[in-house]
């Protein structure tokens, strides 16, 4: 539980990201609140309005059927594949459904109530929906009691006209807010598996220049009950149910020169949504120049936006290995491994994530390197200093890495310093390189 809180608190994270600079607008797979690895067909019994309950049985509403509005909604949305995605940005994991549990037909219940003669005076216990379940051969039985009620808030604005006097504005807000406690009982043992309260809510508005009476008659007409009920059905099918929400990713510029063009090109091919064509430029930058903390980055935007999480962590690491002081890149590391978590409880529903196959996949592994002694080369990141094959300044030079970059030592010989460089390589410096 604490793995999937920390989830959704880095997937919130993401949702703060400034969308009007954002390059990449896509969807990321979220895990429900809660995951019960033994629910695979479930029932959802009609909701019981709370306020009409008595000595532990649910009565049906006598008034509006507000209780079958909720298990209708609950239905829609468990059937959807891709729930939460939307028109804001691209879906990339399509590869991944949401629709995970098979959902008896409401219709197969009121049979088996009526056949059973469960419920006739209205009442259904808990033992009764139980003993519903088990007849329609499901796993669990969703069951829920609720309150639906609306409130009203006053207030007023003051302005100025044109030929300065002043001008108020009345306005009546009404919220519908609806408030729920289900529950999930296991059909073989009969015991509650989770039970949790939720609510949902809608607010409409009504204004006028004259007075509250005259505002509250231009409310809308008719109730926004049943758009709170739905809020409800979101909120209550996402405790257990996995779903997508929506991130904006800001690609990186490179602070190299000669790749500056390049790094545009593929800001332009991941904002038309060619996510492939991105990482083919992104990864061959990167490949000729693995001390260039943006591509790194960016292949890290790139993997996590396809759900590609382990290989994200890979580079965004590797980015914060180059520029150890940039909180960008320490958030995207957090949030790319929640992500991961995330994937691997959702394993116990049946959820797998299939890695993503960019269609021009350029590169090698990206590594981490284990520090144990360490070096800082002088400078700073936009200075390069020079990596030798051998140690002497006359060998061939192996890498050019920028300053201000932390090393682990392989080994110290006389004048030069041994070190681990990125993608396998090895290379000596002299000792006079680092601060």
């Amino acid at each position: 539980m604490k793995i999937l809180k920390l989830t959704m608190t880095a997937l919130l994270c993401t949702l703060l990201l400034n969308v009007s600079h954002a390059q990449l607008k896509c969807y990321t797979l979220r895990a429900p609140e809660k995951v019960i690895p033994e629910m695979r067909k479930i029932a959802i019994m009609n909701f019981i309005d709370r306020q009409e309950t008595t000595a532990g049985y649910w009565h049906a509403s006598t008034s509006t059927d507000y209780g079958s509005i909720i298990t209708d909604n609950m239905v829609r949305l468990l059937l959807e594949e891709y729930r939460g995605v939307g028109p804001l940005g691209k879906n990339y994991m399509s590869r991944v459904k949401t629709n995970v549990y098979t959902v008896v037909e409401r219709g197969q219940l009121d049979n088996i109530i009526k056949e059973q003669k469960l419920g006739a005076s209205g009442a259904i216990s808990d033992g009764d929906a139980a003993a519903v379940g088990k007849l329609a051969g499901v796993d669990v039985i969703i069951s829920g009691n609720f309150t639906i009620r609306n409130e009203h808030k006053n207030s007023q604005k003051t302005s100025t006209n044109k030929d300065g006097t002043k001008k108020i504005t009345y306005k009546v807000t009404r919220t519908s807010i609806a408030e729920c406690t289900m529950k999930i009982i296991s059909i073989e043992t009969g015991r509650v598996l989770a039970m949790i309260d939720k609510n949902g809510s809608h607010s409409v508005e009504g204004t006028s220049t004259s007075s509250y009476s005259a505002a509250k008659k231009a409310l809308p007409s008719g109730g926004n009950k049943a758009l709170a009920l739905k809020d409800l059905a979101n909120n209550l099918v996402g405790y257990f149910t996995p779903m997508f929400v929506y991130q904006s990713l800001k690609f990186e510029k490179t602070k190299v020169k000669e790749y500056k063009a390049k790094g545009k090109e593929a800001k332009k091919l991941a904002r038309a949504g060619d996510v492939s064509g991105a990482y083919g430029i992104v990864a061959a930058i990167y490949e000729s120049d693995p001390y260039n903390a943006e591509m790194a980055y960016n292949t890290g935007i790139l993997n996590e936006a396809v759900g590609n999480y382990k290989k994200a962590i890979e580079a965004y690491s590797a980015a914060l290995q180059v520029n150890g002081e940039d909180k960008r890149y320490m958030r995207s590391v957090s949030r790319a491994k929640s992500a991961d978590a995330a994937v691997q409880q959702l394993k116990a529903l049946g959820v797998v994530v299939e890695p993503f196959t960019f269609a021009a996949l350029t590169g090698g592994e990206l590594i981490n390197a284990v520090e144990v002694d360490k070096v800082t080369t002088k400078g700073k990141k936009k200075d390069r200093v020079s990596a030798y094959s051998d140690p002497n300044t006359k060998s061939s030079v192996v890498a050019k890495v920028p300053g201000d970059t932390e090393f682990e030592v392989i080994k110290r010989e006389g004048g030069f310093v041994k070190v681990k460089l990125l993608g396998g390589k090895e290379g000596y410096f002299a000792a006079g390189t680092f601060k």
